[in-house]
């Protein structure tokens, strides 16, 4: 004969052995709503070519970042603003730079042109770009740079690395990095 001591009258509601199943399922759900929400945010991914490891930061609609580098031919300094619009939809809002020389923009349909305050130029371009590629020169020490974070791409990447630069979701830079 079976011990029936541990059995609870019908009136009593669930069973123990239901509630732990039930507290099981919110914390399972609970962790795939996380990870689901953790995995479709958005990041500025810094795809090296070859086997190089890519590396990212987070971002979000509407963030502001910047390449910062130093002009080839007139050996001053350059930054180019861009804004994450979504995946796969970046606006490089506007150039700054020192000096005008060879290689600046010149023509009205580059953009609107202005001196700013601080004795610099600035160019308000809106261009729609996808990805943007760049190739890592030691000469010109490029850097993404994010608020307060600096991306020296010189010293993460090697001299001649061409480096494509995206708005992606998580999920898309996990899957390119460990090649899920």
């Amino acid at each position: 004969m079976s011990n029936l001591k541990d059995r609870k009258p019908t009136q009593v509601g669930s069973r123990s052995f239901f509630q732990i199943n039930l507290y099981l399922s919110f914390l399972i759900l609970f962790a795939v709503a996380t990870l689901f929400w953790y995995a479709t945010a958005i990041v500025v991914s810094l795809n090296p070519e070859g086997e190089r490891e890519p590396i990212a930061f987070d971002s979000k609609v509407g963030d502001v970042w910047n390449i910062r580098f130093t002009h080839s031919v007139e050996k001053t300094p350059w930054e180019e603003f861009f804004t994450v619009n979504g995946v796969n939809d970046l606006t490089m809002t506007h150039t700054r730079f020192e000096s005008l020389g060879w290689g600046y923009p010149y023509s009205p349909s580059d953009g609107k042109f202005r001196q700013t305050g601080d004795n610099r130029f600035e160019l308000v371009m809106n261009r729609p770009y996808k990805q943007v590629d760049l190739r890592v020169a030691e000469q010109a020490m490029p850097c993404i740079v994010h608020y307060n974070d600096v991306y020296d791409l010189c010293a993460l990447f090697d001299h001649g690395t061409l480096v494509q630069v995206k708005a992606e979701y998580r999920w898309q830079f996990w899957q390119r990095k460990y090649g899920l």
